[in-house]
């Protein structure tokens, strides 16, 4: 019988566990449908996860080490809360994947007056993973991948030769004290070779997600994409015979979980619009699809605004780079961001921000859309 899993991926900056991470859910998930959730930490939606990543930006410099380690703690006990522990006790087995966990914690905030054991005795309460991989890179390829980044350096991107020493003996730590199940990879080869050695190891170790795969096919299968017009019909077609709204409602779930990024999209688009907001030309100024936005006030007053569409969770660091490359200020912002409402903030620190034209001004106003908003969308129109 099927257990739930909860795997983490571990390594030092630059080491690719994202872009890994990634390519496993995605190979995972061509055949465990939508089972197969991804997660991170420091969890910017979770308890205390805005201030962490403000520490980590540089942008509070003034903070004792203790409270970091702490509000670490307890954005990973409401992260296991609130996101990861139902999807592990779902009727039906997940495999949750976290980029980071508490051997990060270990190796970033113990000190020689905060051990190892004094870092595990405030994690007391945190979900044991069925299994922990440490990407295993040199410090120069860890320092190259860095440096692609185009962006400042965070708080702990640097010195990664004692960072090491600290994992390897954060790891020996885990495994003698906690009996926690790590396996080291070798980072250094490509994606989809490090991708298909952790499912080598997930599957020797829990037979029962076993499925046929064939390493040598590396192409990830692409979901059709589909105008917001078909993707409405196809929903309507779908529920047109339930009557019961929970029924309906669980059913468009199934099926927005699949839809790829332009899907979503469009429908994410046509929701603005039902509420009176202008789509305006997509701009090419962020990674992300993002489009102008307009709104119009009484007496002939328009606010300016941009859409933009997240295919990953929402992290706070990522938001204000791509806002910041946005050729001129915006008054509000709308990002869709594929998470359950009940685990995302809508807050945002309206600090000053200096975007790509050189003008200075405050954060725009924000609000985020996730996959329940398009559900419900979805569902009024069905």
């Amino acid at each position: 019988m099927k257990k739930s899993l909860f795997i983490v991926i571990e390594g030092l900056d630059g080491s690719g566990k994202t872009s890994v991470g990634r390519r496993l859910r995605s190979m995972l998930q061509e055949h465990h449908d939508n089972k197969v959730k991804s997660t991170y930490e420091p969890h910017d939606p979770s308890c205390g996860g805005i201030y962490i990543r403000q520490v980590l930006m540089k942008k509070i410099t003034d903070f004792h080490p203790r409270v970091l380690a702490l509000a670490f703690a307890a954005n990973r006990l409401d992260h296991c809360a609130r996101e990861i522990a139902p999807l592990l006790n779902a009727a039906e087995p997940h495999i949750v994947i976290s980029d980071r966990y508490y051997l990060s914690s270990l190796v970033y905030q113990s000190a020689a007056d905060f051990s190892f054991d004094k870092v595990m005795e405030i994690n007391e309460k945190a979900i044991k993973p069925d299994l922990i991989f440490f990407l295993n890179v040199s410090n120069e390829v860890c320092y190259s991948r860095m440096n692609t980044r185009n962006q400042p350096k965070e708080l702990f991107e640097t010195n990664l030769e004692e960072t090491r020493e600290k994992y390897l003996n954060a790891i020996e730590f885990l495994r003698k004290q906690n009996d926690d199940n790590i396996i080291e990879v070798d980072g250094s080869a490509t994606i989809d070779e490090v991708a298909n050695t952790m499912l080598r190891h997930i599957m020797e170790q829990f037979p029962e997600w076993t499925f046929e795969y064939d390493e040598t096919d590396n192409e990830q299968q692409a979901t059709p994409s589909m105008d917001f017009e078909t993707a409405l019909k196809m929903i309507q077609d779908e529920v047109a015979t339930i009557e019961d709204t929970a029924t309906r409602k669980a059913m468009i779930t199934e099926k927005v979980a699949g839809f790829d990024t332009i899907t979503l999209e469009h429908i994410f688009l046509k929701l603005l619009e039902s509420s009176g907001i202008n789509i305006g030309k997509a701009v090419s100024a962020t990674r992300y699809p993002t489009h102008e936005l307009s709104y119009h006030l009484p007496h002939n007053l328009d606010i300016r605004g941009a859409a933009i569409i997240f295919n990953e969770q929402q992290q706070y660091d990522v938001l204000l780079k791509e806002v910041s490359e946005l050729q001129e200020f915006m008054d509000f912002l709308y990002v869709f961001s594929p998470e359950k409402k009940s685990i995302t903030t809508d807050y945002f620190e309206r600090d000053k921000m200096q975007f790509k034209n050189g003008e200075i001004k405050l954060f725009p106003s924000t609000k985020i859309i996730t996959y329940d908003d398009i559900v419900n969308f979805l569902l009024r129109l069905s």
